[in-house]
């Protein structure tokens, strides 16, 4: 009975048993290799990968794509259910490398060098505007390029 009235209470107050639902655990398995930035194909052949995704808090989901363009950066795009957003607060960019600038609703990092560190970090609204989380997305990307970063939220 006592079961039934605290999941009764967890249903109307909006309780979740896993509060930390959002947060990212980086895990080994046995397919990792310890060297960063390498892919084991499962052919026993390692591939250089172009970009690894080092953390990603509170982050729905995200995609990197390297771009056909001369320019050597990192353009970073935040959105949230399919649109820019225009909402955040507080954003932090960390790189070890080049020039910020900002194009709109885009963020950038301009004439860097590589391998390039960044480290994204701001305050962003839920979908109803009532729970504010601390984003955080950091990446590495090992191949010189003009990169397109999204991250959704």
């Amino acid at each position: 009975m006592a079961k039934r009235i605290i999941l009764i209470a967890m249903l109307f107050l909006g309780c979740s048993i896993y509060p930390y639902q959002n947060e990212s655990k980086a895990t080994i398995t046995s397919n990792s290799v310890s060297d960063s930035g390498t892919v084991n194909n499962g052919r026993g052949h390692k591939q250089k990968s172009p970009y690894k995704i080092v953390s990603s808090r509170y982050v729905a989901r995200s995609s990197v794509k390297r771009l056909a363009s001369n320019d050597y950066g990192v353009r970073i795009r935040i959105l949230q259910n399919g649109m820019d957003n225009t909402g955040i607060e507080d954003l932090l960019l960390a790189y070890d490398s080049g020039m910020e600038y900002r194009m709109g609703n885009t963020y950038g990092i301009e004439h860097s060098k590589f391998p390039l560190y960044v480290k994204v970090t701001y305050k962003s609204w839920n979908t109803f505007h009532a729970v504010q989380s601390d984003v955080i997305y950091e990446f590495v990307i090992f191949t010189p390029g003009m990169w397109d970063v999204t991250i959704c939220n």
